[in-house]
């Protein structure tokens, strides 16, 4: 087994090798020796006073001692040692899962690969563990054998969006324990903290793609305003090619594009059309060049009132802006009742509804909001309340609003509560009680029975139930089933979403756009490597030194005497 070096600059004393051998190349110069016999004089004459100074090599036996008491001082010095029991170590490596990773992802295999050789040739065995950066992501190997380690990341395709490195860099900590290595490999310095062993395989790339959609909802449910960014530091000309199932020859929407800035434009689905593809032309990173829309199909609710006029007509035109709101045919069960405090039935809380005092006791003081998805990014300094009502939370309500110490608002099982008669408040000229109410009938519409349908950015968190199976099919037509977790992909393409219990009726239909436009900018990205940090103290301690080094020393010290001993003259009887 090859050892392993504790101290590698020892190594430079093998320098010492060719200085010998120059040495015993010189050519000795010839000694002029003085005497007084004159006849002896032409035997005796020097064939050359000055010549070259290099000749052929002059081996003898302090040749050979001098090369082998350095090879022996360079092996004792180096300290060879050898793994025991106790020397295995364990390398993580963390890959980065964000999806700019995708254009540099065989650089990132080389990396790792390289890696793997230097670290074998330290002679310590190695624990191997390939860990994505995603949340919650297992493992994609953990072993011995480098070969199905590395053929283990066919499987990593980095398609995330941004998102936080330092819960997986924790997780690797904590998988190699104290005496081990973790290693990054990502594509940008941005994402290294102080301290951490990384690679860098990216570098600066020109990029275009499509960076959002906007719903247009004053012109119908299809139609939306588009927007593409140019992450190059030129201006492009570009063009939009225009798919629709509907048969029809290619569209083309020229689009002129200065770096670094996004430019908009609008698209409509033809009135027979149910689903369209958007494409840039192909670059270096293909998940932003192409944009897949579907025609969405609201849920239907039915609204049913029965609240004073001047509330009434507020709530009429807030349905007016919702896709699907209608008021409830007479005689029918409305999907959402509207209904003060003293209407007949009002205590049910089988069903959805939004409930007003019928009056109540005066007040007056500013109106504070809870943290919540119906008020958050509200503002509510204008709102005005001359009288609270006489209603009261339960155990398992929600707070939304505060007037001092009474609550004002509250969401209670299916149901809304607005503490205050409407009439004598502003709520019907202040934006955030508005929007407070369209939040509420919104996610009742979300929550009724049938499919739903939409075009929403990757990775977003859907209210249907997970488990059920997702099938995903991406602009290039191929088609991945998965259990839906609950949140949406990252990668654009088609989605529908069955349910758990039954896949007859999906939960959701619709398509699913990259949104992550910072990924899309390659400008930071680039080539780097920190260094892989030496074996720790603890795993050194558990290897096994040579323990034949005092002899070696001995020798190399037997092997320099020897070459010091005068050579013995050749006393033999010459002819």
């Amino acid at each position: 087994m090859i050892p392993h070096f504790t101290n590698t600059a020892a190594l430079w004393a093998l320098l010492a090798i060719p200085l010998i051998i120059a040495v015993h190349f010189l050519q000795h110069r010839t000694k002029v020796q003085p005497t007084a016999t004159l006849f002896l004089l032409e035997a005796l004459a020097p064939e050359a006073h000055e010549g070259n100074i290099w000749d052929r090599l002059r081996t003898s036996r302090a040749f050979w001692m001098q090369i082998l008491a350095a090879l022996l001082l360079t092996w004792v010095l180096a300290a060879p040692a050898w793994p025991g029991k106790d020397a295995r170590q364990t390398v993580v490596f963390i890959l980065d899962d964000s999806a700019d990773m995708a254009p540099f992802r065989e650089e990132a295999v080389r990396a790792v690969s390289g890696d793997m050789d230097v670290i074998r040739q330290s002679g310590i065995p190695a624990n191997w563990v390939l860990l994505g950066s995603r949340p919650s992501s297992r493992p994609l190997y953990r072993g011995t054998d480098s070969r199905q380690a590395l053929h283990a990341l066919d499987l990593w395709q980095p398609r995330e969006g941004t998102h936080d490195l330092s819960p997986a860099l924790r997780t690797a900590t904590a998988i190699a324990g104290p005496t081990g290595i973790t290693r990054l490999v990502t594509s940008t310095g941005r994402r290294v903290p102080p301290g951490q062993s990384a690679r860098g395989v990216g570098r600066p790339l020109d990029n275009a793609g499509f960076a959002g959609i906007t719903p247009v909802e004053d012109s119908g449910p299809a139609r939306w305003r588009i927007a593409v960014k140019n992450n190059s530091s030129a201006p492009l000309q570009s063009a939009v090619i225009i798919h629709t199932e509907d048969g029809r020859p290619p569209a083309k929407r020229l689009l002129h594009l200065n770096p670094g800035a996004v430019t908009e434009f609008e698209y409509s689905l033809p009135p027979e059309c149910g689903k369209a593809v958007l494409r840039l032309p192909p670059d270096a990173f293909p998940a932003d060049d192409a944009l897949l829309l579907v025609r969405t199909v609201p849920k239907p609710v039915t609204v049913g009132m029965d609240v004073p006029e001047k509330a009434g007509e507020t709530f009429h035109n807030i349905m007016d802006g919702l896709p699907g709101f209608t008021p409830a045919p007479a005689g029918s069960a409305p999907s959402l009742r509207l209904l003060t405090e003293k209407t007949e039935n009002a205590g049910k809380t089988g069903s959805p509804a939004i409930m007003l005092a019928a009056g109540g006791k005066p007040s007056s003081g500013p109106v504070t909001a809870e943290q919540h998805p119906l008020t958050d990014g509200l503002n509510w300094s204008g709102l005005l309340v001359r009288s609270i009502g006489a209603m009261s939370p339960g155990e398992k309500a929600s707070i939304l609003l505060w007037q001092g110490e009474e609550p004002l608002a509250w969401v209670e099982g299916k149901r809304l509560f607005l503490n205050w008669p409407w009439e004598k408040s502003n709520a019907d000229r202040v934006p955030a009680p508005l929007l407070m109410i369209r939040r509420f009938m919104q996610s009742v519409q979300e929550q009724l029975p049938g499919t739903r349908y939409g075009n929403l950015p990757g990775g977003t968190l859907l209210s249907v139930p997970a488990g059920g199976k997702l099938i995903q099919t991406t602009p290039g037509g191929e088609r991945r089933e998965s259990v839906f977790s609950g949140r949406l992909p990252e990668e654009a393409g088609y989605v529908e979403i069955l349910s758990p219990v039954t896949e007859k009726t999906p939960l959701f239909q619709g398509s699913v756009w990259f949104s992550d436009a910072r990924m899309g900018d390659f400008s930071h990205c680039s080539t780097f490597d920190t260094g892989l940090p030496r074996p720790h103290e603890e795993t050194l301690r558990h290897m096994k030194h040579d323990p034949l080094a005092p002899l070696w020393l001995a020798l190399a010290v037997l092997a320099l005497v020897i070459s010091w001993l005068p050579s013995i003259p050749d006393k033999s009887p010459r002819p």
